[in-house]
């Protein structure tokens, strides 16, 4: 497993060991224990997937408040996602700060997010499946979401943004302003 840091050192993208034969590969995305060697403390409650038909379709920013704050390890079971982080810790160093990374079946990267962030993510291909495996149980009171678009992050999406995918959540979402 390799392990590296982005633009901001919390967000961590994981390459896993793949081993490829004729029939295929074996590849383990996921070791707690190769987390917990690499200082990443992190317990799976909860594996959600997102399914999103089409390209270009837009998903987040989100986060959940306070105590029921997430920590995630993304990755992708089918297709490519463009994968972005917002700090939205008020005392951290880097609040407001973003960074993004290309997620996709084929590089079998996986990107750790600690709690203190905002995720969203766009998808780079039909028929997209995202996994991410969460360290806390989600509440919808605590679940809010961040502009994808605030001009204070000033995210740069690596392709065009179909707004009509956009829900409810995310047209009302907040701006950094508001956190």
């Amino acid at each position: 497993m390799k392990l590296y840091n982005l633009n901001i050192s919390d967000i961590k993208i994981i390459e896993p060991d793949v081993h490829k034969d004729h029939r295929g590969y074996l590849a383990v995305p996921i070791s707690v224990k190769q987390l917990k060697d690499n200082g990443i403390d992190f317990s799976i409650v909860q594996i959600n997937q997102g399914y999103s038909i089409k390209a270009n379709t837009i998903r987040g920013m989100h986060f959940q408040e306070g105590e029921h704050a997430q920590a995630k390890l993304v990755s992708a079971n089918c297709g490519s996602f463009y994968s972005v982080a917002v700090d939205i810790r008020t005392n951290s160093p880097t609040f407001g700060k973003w960074c993004g990374e290309v997620i996709s079946f084929e590089n079998n990267k996986v990107m750790y997010i600690p709690r203190g962030f905002a995720h969203g993510y766009l998808t780079l291909e039909d028929n997209t499946v995202l996994q991410y495996c969460v360290d806390n149980d989600y509440c919808g009171e605590a679940a809010k979401a961040l502009k994808y678009d605030d001009e204070n992050v000033n995210i740069k999406w690596p392709a065009y943004v179909d707004k009509t995918t956009l829900t409810v959540k995310d047209l009302n979402a907040l701006s950094l302003k508001d956190i």
